[in-house]
């Protein structure tokens, strides 16, 4: 009879264990965050996976490198990756290009976005320094820029901005454009800011 209660005990035991591991394990598949915005992840031209993975632990996207891993392994794959693609089993996540992820990914979605949702970037002219665009923190908050100061069109020339052509802005009548280096495109003559087509 001792022996049967023992038994029981360890059956129950055993289980309670196994539902707390799936619990946990589960608890690594979620998103770190409830809500956050889409930041740009350049894949570079000799990236491996081992640093995509160790950059998206330490920038605060996913919460376990092997759980991660193995969700890359057997999320759907629904494009064919080219030669110099990162292959993970049968997947693969597409060198030189850009993916749009989220902190408030679970790891499955953001899985299949590096598996499915890359967009080719030519970089025969350089790409953006960093994997990530806007740059962030460790932990995943965004960098504050060195030029939040800039309020207009002024301001942009001042830090050296990228500018459109004057004889451009004399031959069609728009007014000249100044792109700062974090990225916000300033209009002569005209208050606040816009995303750069394409960026």
């Amino acid at each position: 009879m001792k022996l049967k209660k023992r038994g029981l005990v360890i059956f129950v035991l055993a289980i309670i264990v196994l539902l707390l591991l799936s619990v946990a394990i589960k608890d690594q598949f979620e998103a770190p965050k409830s809500s956050a915005q889409k930041i740009q992840m350049m894949v570079g031209e000799d990236s491996t996976l081992q640093a995509i993975v160790g950059d998206l632990k330490y920038y605060g996207f996913i919460k376990n490198e092997t759980v991660f891993k193995f969700a890359l392994r057997f999320a759907k794959d629904e494009t064919s990756g080219g030669e110099n693609s990162i292959r993970i089993g049968n997947n693969t996540i597409d060198r030189q290009a850009i993916y749009l992820v989220s902190q408030d990914m679970n790891a499955w979605q953001l899985a299949k976005v590096l598996l499915n949702e890359g967009r080719s970037e030519d970089c025969s002219h350089g790409c953006p320094p960093g994997r990530f665009y806007p740059a962030l923190l460790p932990g995943g908050e965004l960098k504050p820029s060195e030029y939040e100061w800039v309020e207009d069109f002024d301001d942009c020339v001042k830090v050296k901005g990228q500018l459109s052509s004057e004889q451009y802005s004399q031959r069609t009548g728009e007014p000249r454009k100044c792109v700062t280096p974090d990225g916000r495109m300033f209009t002569e003559g005209q208050e606040g800011w816009e995303e750069p087509v394409g960026g």
